[in-house]
């Protein structure tokens, strides 16, 4: 499963043109503001994740020098499958000329993107962590996108209700079944990427565990009972700071190394060597439950990987197949076949192909 070709018109900085992708591995090199992430932004759109910035609206991306204000990104994928996706004001969705969702183009083509604040996914912010596994589950479970942005109104409905001084009862009521079905699926993930995992031990060989820690919770062994408890138990302490402090929004996954925290017990190098091992468990779970090879879209992430790391990295990544597109703006010489594209001011050359 991938891209075969894509058509960029009108969008960001890239020349409007048709460009012929490898079903391995694309190497996208140039220098910072080239536009080699404004390609991985394109193919994340024509995969149904939207713009790489969560918060970025239709109308607030800008296009190439053409003088329109309408942007079309058209992508053929294996099946032979025609994808249109175009954003003026608004986005408008098409496969095969009919009319189709966000949702529809993730079960299609599914996509893992991988940015270079991943890398720090040991030791950074846990919405590292849970954007890593709620992408997996986006892509497994058909229904876990929209449940989610439910529970995610109705977080904050009820900090509307803190804020304002008042009860938040009827609000924990509607809460209560998404907070503890998104635990449950949540905690089926980790178990699927813990398992995953095992088979990355050259890139993290050193015991690495995974486990979910309930976001303000962990009374309970049952999800409801747990969220039930924890809301009890912590209302004194929302009502003052005046926003939730219990539920999935607040979970962290919690890595280990030999039983201890990665994140100190690790050094930096091996904590890049993990993050990569982590990435690739997520796609080989995405692979299991699938039963396709998800497409990856690599932003700089071996940047800072030493050497060996990058080499063991390329080698995992041709051992693992599928299609990969691998941005970076350091000088590149994989060991592996690939096929490499010079990108200069959004004009896009493929300069080699090594077999």
């Amino acid at each position: 499963m991938g891209f075969r070709r894509v058509r960029f018109n009108n969008f960001r900085n890239i020349e409007p043109r048709e460009m012929r992708w490898s079903p391995g591995l694309n190497l996208l090199t140039g220098e910072n503001g080239s536009g080699k992430t404004n390609i991985l932004e394109g193919l994340n759109i024509i995969a149904g994740w939207g713009p790489l910035d969560r918060g970025t609206k239709a109308v607030s991306i800008p296009t190439w020098n053409s003088g329109s204000t309408e942007v079309q990104l058209t992508g053929e994928i294996d099946g032979s499958e025609i994808i249109k996706v175009k954003i003026a004001r608004r986005y408008a969705i098409r496969v095969d000329d009919k009319a189709a969702s966000a949702a529809d183009l993730r079960w299609k083509i599914p996509v893992l993107t991988f940015l270079p604040d991943d890398m720090s996914i040991v030791e950074g912010s846990s919405v590292y962590r849970r954007r890593m596994l709620d992408m997996v589950l986006a892509l497994i479970i058909p229904s876990y996108a929209m449940r989610l942005s439910e529970y995610r109104r109705g977080v904050r409905q009820k900090a509307v209700f803190l804020k304002r001084g008042m009860p938040s009862m009827i609000a924990d009521r509607a809460l209560l079944p998404l907070a503890s079905w998104i635990w449950r699926m949540r905690e089926e993930g980790v178990a699927l990427m813990s398992d995953s995992l095992r088979g990355f031990e050259r890139l993290a060989p050193f015991g690495v565990g995974l486990s979910l820690k309930r976001g303000g919770a962990g009374f309970e062994r049952s999800c409801e009972d747990d969220y039930a408890k924890a809301v009890m138990v912590n209302g004194e302490r929302e009502r003052a700071m005046r926003f939730p402090v219990v539920g999935p929004h607040r979970d962290d996954i919690i890595i280990t190394s030999r039983e201890r925290p990665a994140s100190s017990s690790l050094s930096r190098g091996l904590r890049r060597r993990t993050a990569m091992a982590l990435m690739l468990a997520a796609s080989e779970s995405v692979r299991r439950k699938l039963g396709r090879e998800p497409v990856l879209l690599l932003d700089e992430v071996a940047a800072e990987l030493d050497p060996a790391g990058k080499d063991q990295l390329f080698s995992t990544l041709h051992e693992r197949g599928g299609q990969i597109f691998a941005a970076t703006a350091e000088p590149v010489s994989p060991s592996v076949p690939c096929s490499v594209y010079r990108i200069v001011s959004g004009k896009i050359d493929k300069i080699e192909e090594t077999v």
